[in-house]
């Protein structure tokens, strides 16, 4: 699937439909979704508890939902967001990520 595409099956399915109420949905449902990626894996990482990638993948699935919603509330391509993003990356790391660059980067 396009992340265009994505974007757009997304707005099927969105609960609200003012313009405010759908950034605060957006903006709760993300901080939901983070924490329910967070609790398992802290788990799994300092609880010897066991991993479910599955769960994770919906839980990921989640947060993306309302990424993308908020990114459709502002009428924002998330596909060049993420080129953005990247192309960013590149400038700020060009060899690849090292923490000295990261140190001593130039905001």
């Amino acid at each position: 699937m396009k992340v265009s595409e994505y974007q757009e099956c997304v707005k099927r399915t969105c609960a609200a439909t003012e313009h405010e109420d759908i950034i605060k949905l957006a903006l709760i449902g993300m901080a939901g979704e983070l924490g329910e990626i967070a609790e398992p894996l802290k788990k799994y990482l300092w609880g010897d508890h066991s991993f479910a990638r599955s769960d994770l993948k919906n839980e990921i699935g989640d947060l993306l939902w309302y990424l993308a919603t908020l990114c459709n509330t502002f009428n924002i391509d998330l596909e060049q967001v993420m080129q953005l993003n990247i192309e960013k990356l590149q400038r700020r790391y060009p060899d690849g990520f090292s923490a000295e660059m990261s140190q001593h980067r130039k905001v």
